[in-house]
């Protein structure tokens, strides 16, 4: 789904070209989902024995659960391209001592081997279509995603198709993994912007779920195989946990075509376990087709079931301190976070939203103007005060049921326990909305936010979410992704709507509340200052460490 905040994993892209695999970490989001019920009859999880359809109020997005309890969504979008995409509710929360990292290796495994097609076939097909395909592992999903020309929908769907309902995974694939995955991870602890946050989260979440590694360790490569693997994709990949999207395409020829590729011959899982909001939540199952209006976001007509979550899915937040001394590196990296909400609390996903937008921030140059965030705090009170900050800048990773807010800053060596003061005063001044003196200054935090600073980040806001669904690739996760979730479409004019009702208070509310929480503190690079004195730092400000 778009995100409001929220993570987004290690991403496989086949542009065009099989044998130019591009690889990067990104960060991206989701909304909450309610519990699907389960039946004796054999034929679905979901209590149907035909398929059933929603149509959206506008008539845009249409909604049709299979009776297996896969779901087939897609909005008529014309365009000069379509976008189709898999999405698998499994990823490394769900994943325990024994799968740890599995999400990385089948994501790794996209667009290989499968039942129908060997790898050197399967890339001459990606080659041939020459669009946009590719493959990403996160927290909470593994996604498969292709943009191709209209009349290349049919192949981009087999392959599709046959990368998540067969794969072959053979053992010199495997073997090409142990010898790739080792580089990739080098490659992203030699970057704190990749290695960071992910070690942030292995901090906040001691208790693994979240915590767990995203990326597959290397004792847990090694002890990968064929066998394993292709149990957790029967585990994993079941229909009741599979969403299957498109956009630009007319909503019964691409159902049609789902059932020609096996999406409707996948059979549920014996021990399926009910994860996200029935397709037909509140429908009757005799009609082909009903709009489900008013169970959107805000608009009445009965409460969503909370998500159900499965044994140990449920994720515990602890917060913690690390320090990595480097002294030879350039600049002193300190992550501060805390605890916030979850996707399915709107209400203060809206204002934890905001409240990144306010805070803004970014590096010590910018070649922007407004709209690059340089009227917001980070850069009006830090980065246009303190020479010797290298960047300062608000994060919020959002998941179904937590979410993980801070802000992360870099310095010159030896200023780093000054650097966590300005950090912690920014967030107190918003909390308090009042002045807060930092030992350091006593003039760049002299009030908390205005009504000026509020109407300028919901506008920024606003703007980056329209803006982002101008991409036909950003139109098909976030229709993916929120039915996975929530099971329906929260439609763009309603977020707006959500944006515009938060508050002054909502955002001063959404700072307290963080300082609520135990933090989570992280630094690399020059660490003795912050590690002698953050305990009395993080104390003025009234932060528990």
């Amino acid at each position: 789904m778009l995100q409001l905040g929220a993570t987004r994993g290690s991403r496989h892209v086949y542009a065009g070209s099989a044998s130019h695999r591009l690889k990067s970490t990104t960060t991206t989001t989701s909304t909450t989902a309610a519990a699907a019920s389960s039946s004796e009859n054999k034929a679905t999880p979901s209590g149907i024995s035909q398929p059933t359809t929603l149509v959206s109020a506008d008539g845009q997005t249409h909604i049709t659960t299979l009776p297996n309890g896969l779901r087939i969504v897609s909005e008529r979008n014309p365009g000069h391209f379509t976008a189709l995409g898999v999405y698998v509710d499994a990823g490394s929360r769900y994943e325990d001592s024994t799968t740890s990292g599995y999400a990385h290796l089948m994501d790794r495994l996209a667009f290989r081997s499968s039942e129908r097609f060997t790898s050197a076939e399967s890339m001459a097909m990606i080659e041939k279509l020459g669009g946009s395909i590719m493959s990403s592992s996160s927290r909470e999903c593994i996604m498969y995603q292709a943009a191709v020309f209209p009349h290349d929908v049919p192949t981009a769907l087999k392959l599709l198709a046959d990368t998540t309902l067969r794969p072959k995974i053979l053992p010199e694939e495997v073997d090409d993994l142990r010898m790739a995955v080792p580089w990739e991870l080098q490659e992203v602890e030699s970057k704190p912007e990749t290695f960071l946050p992910e070690k942030l989260h292995e901090v906040a979440f001691q208790k693994g779920t979240l915590g767990s590694p995203l990326l597959c360790p290397i004792s847990q490569l090694n002890t990968a195989t064929p066998d394993t693997l292709s149990a957790y994709h029967r585990r994993w990949y079941t229909p009741e946990r599979i969403v299957v999207a498109a956009v630009g395409l007319e909503h019964d020829d691409f159902v049609r075509m789902c059932s020609d590729n096996g999406f409707a011959d996948l059979a549920p899982s014996a021990t399926a376990t009910p994860t996200l909001a029935a397709a037909d939540q509140g429908c009757d199952s005799g009609a082909p087709a009903k709009t489900w209006f008013n169970k959107l976001l805000g608009g009445g007509g009965g409460e969503r079931a909370p998500r159900v979550i499965i044994p140990g899915e449920q994720s515990v937040y602890t917060g913690g301190t690390w320090f990595d001394s480097k002294p030879d590196v350039d600049f002193t990296q300190v992550y501060l976070g805390f605890k916030s909400a979850g996707i399915n609390d709107e209400h203060r996903l809206y204002a934890y939203a905001t409240l990144q937008m306010l805070l803004g921030g970014g590096g010590s140059f910018s070649a922007g103007g407004p709209g690059k965030g340089m009227y917001s705090r980070l850069y009006t009170r830090v980065l246009n005060q303190h020479a010797w900050i290298e960047s300062c800048v608000a994060f919020h990773h959002c998941y179904t049921d937590t979410g993980l807010f801070g802000i992360s800053a870099s310095c010159r060596p030896r200023n780093e326990h000054a650097l966590l003061d300005v950090v912690a005063s920014e967030i107190e001044a918003v909390a308090l909305g009042k002045p807060v003196v930092s030992s350091r200054r006593n003039y760049s935090s002299r009030e908390g936010a205005s009504a000026v600073e509020v109407r300028r980040a919901k506008n920024q806001l606003k703007s980056n979410l329209l803006m982002n669904l101008e991409s036909r690739m950003v139109q098909l996760e976030d229709l993916g992704r929120q039915v996975q979730i929530s099971g329906h479409k929260i439609p763009a004019d309603t977020m707006v709507e959500r944006i515009e009702a938060v508050t002054l208070d909502d955002i001063s509310n959404a700072a307290k509340e963080l300082l609520a929480s135990p933090a989570t503190l992280l630094a690399q690079g020059h660490v003795d200052g912050i590690k002698q004195f953050h305990a009395q730092v993080a104390a003025s400000h009234r932060i528990k460490i």
